[in-house]
């Protein structure tokens, strides 16, 4: 049985992430998901996954670890059972997807004082993947604001026709593609884009596409942590792209190459507006 959010997303709110890539939703997720989920990320920093571990700066105070749901009973509750799907339903709706499938969770652990940033990046260069009917989930667990490492974006980047290098917070070889373009240096000319960032309280969720631009500071807080969980939603259009430079799949994912993504790996869920 799948939990409803404490709301559903309105119409005004399906235009603003149509038209700017990032919504910030205000009050969607009841507590008990939040807690649920805090439990699986103090267990995640104990113990890490193998990707976790090549991925974390953890001598940073930097946890960054992906497909969690598949060895982890909260965070595969979380997946199968919060409102999450719910919400994420409702995005692809708009986009014009019938159906809806899981592609994979991220949590993100910032702790005080950490000096990490989030490059400047967007995500669909990330996966093994083409399409369009695609969103990101990210949700706080601890209050957010830009001192504690909050979210900023580049309004309707997402728009754009670039495709560019992803770049990840060790700045890892692995990930850069020579055939995309290298980002802009938005830091360097913060006034020519369209910035936008949100203070967020537990409860609140971002909602992305991933062609938006986005990154983040370092945690400035003394005493504030910044955990975070991402997830991952995709639709219709998508297929797999089998090409380097990306996000390796699990073992036994049974992708192949311009096909959608089918199986265990990649459950599907309802869709409804």
């Amino acid at each position: 049985m799948v939990d409803r959010p404490l709301r559903s997303l309105t119409e005004d709110e399906l235009t603003v992430f149509a038209e700017d890539g990032v919504l910030c939703a205000r009050q969607l997720m009841p507590t008990r998901w939040l807690d649920v989920v805090a439990r699986a990320v103090e267990r995640n920093i104990a113990e890490p996954t193998a990707i976790g571990e090549l991925i974390s700066m953890t001598d940073q105070g930097f946890l960054n670890d992906v497909f969690m749901w598949l060895a982890d009973a909260d965070y595969r509750s979380f997946v199968e059972e919060s409102p999450i799907s719910v919400i994420a339903g409702q995005i692809l709706a708009s986009l014009g997807s019938t159906s809806m499938r899981f592609f994979y969770d991220q949590t993100f652990v910032k702790e005080p004082g950490t000096q990490v940033p989030t490059p400047w990046h967007h995500d669909l260069t990330f996966w093994p993947m083409e399409g369009w009917q695609i969103c990101s989930i990210w949700m706080p667990l601890d209050p957010v604001t830009d001192a504690t490492s909050g979210l900023q974006y580049v309004r309707g980047s997402h728009r754009w026709p670039n495709r560019f290098k992803a770049i990840t917070p060790d700045y890892s070889d692995f990930m850069l593609d020579p055939n995309l373009e290298d980002v802009p240096d938005i830091e360097a000319a913060r006034d020519q884009f369209d910035l936008v960032s949100w203070d967020m309280s537990p409860g609140d969720v971002l909602i992305f596409h991933p062609l938006v631009l986005h990154g983040s500071g370092g945690n400035q807080s003394i005493n504030v942590r910044r955990r975070a969980l991402a997830t991952r939603w995709i639709g219709d259009d998508v297929v797999f792209q089998d090409r380097p430079h990306t996000l390796p799949m699990p073992p036994g994912h049974e992708l192949v190459d311009g096909q959608p993504f089918t199986g265990p790996h990649f459950p599907a869920f309802a869709v409804s507006r």
